[in-house]
């Protein structure tokens, strides 16, 4: 494995701190607390920072440095929505293309042990399943933009499985679930599958922010199984 740059090594220690929450939300960095405990310089740290910032995760307040934002009720409604229409058309693609490598690979990240209460280990569970999902679309396009994605949302697990009592077991449960129906070869009831999934996440971390926040919306509300039609279109509905 190549060693490396400066400001890699700087992009992946930050990054990782704000997504576990070790940095916490509505905080500005401090440069010299940022540059000395990773061992960096000051030119590496701020292309490390200014990266960050074109990815969402650092905002930059001038003559005040870098901020790193508040997650609020709205962004979390906008990342899950993002998830239900890139992963409902990716799961019906998945459906008609997964092969039997493609299954294996599946079946052995479900049946995968891990602590029961390891954050990091859960976290990086579900990324890895629905990142091997969407490779089986054998589109790099989407798998892009669901990296993306799921790096955002990789924030929000940590603060929904500090604040719940969600188990590894539950995630099992539900990724099994989809394993079986891409096994059926039938692209609605994957859809379905996937969706679910997402949609019990959703309700956990909104119940969460709102119960944190209690914004009063214009008109929006949660997504809910019955908002997501089945030519991919959604339609938002209050609840």
């Amino acid at each position: 494995m190549p060693k490396l740059t400066q400001t890699e090594k700087a992009y992946a220690a930050l990054k990782k701190a704000i997504l576990q929450g070790e940095i916490e939300e509505g905080v500005f960095l401090s440069e010299s607390e940022m540059m000395s405990r990773n061992g960096i310089g000051r030119t590496p740290y701020r292309e490390a920072c200014n990266r960050l910032h074109h990815e969402g995760l650092l905002e930059i307040v001038p003559r005040r440095g870098y901020l790193v934002p508040e997650v609020t009720y709205h962004s979390v409604h906008d990342l899950f929505e993002m998830r239900l229409i890139l992963e409902g058309a990716g799961a019906e693609l998945a459906a008609v293309r997964a092969d039997d490598q493609d299954m294996q690979d599946l079946d052995r990240l479900v049946n995968k042990p891990l602590p029961a209460r390891e954050f990091a280990d859960m976290i990086q569970a579900n990324a890895e399943f629905h990142l091997r999902l969407a490779k089986i679309t054998r589109n790099r396009e989407l798998v892009e933009l669901l990296t993306h994605n799921l790096e955002r949302n990789e924030h929000l697990m940590y603060i929904e499985l500090r604040r719940s009592r969600f188990r590894y077991t539950e995630l099992r449960v539900m990724h099994g679930r989809i394993v079986d129906a891409l096994r059926s070869r039938n692209p609605q009831r994957a859809r379905e599958a996937v969706l679910n999934d997402i949609l019990e996440a959703q309700r956990a971390t909104l119940t969460l922010s709102k119960n944190a926040a209690n914004p009063q919306l214009d008109g929006g509300g949660d997504l809910t199984a019955g908002s997501v039609r089945r030519k991919g279109r959604l339609r938002i509905s209050a609840t």
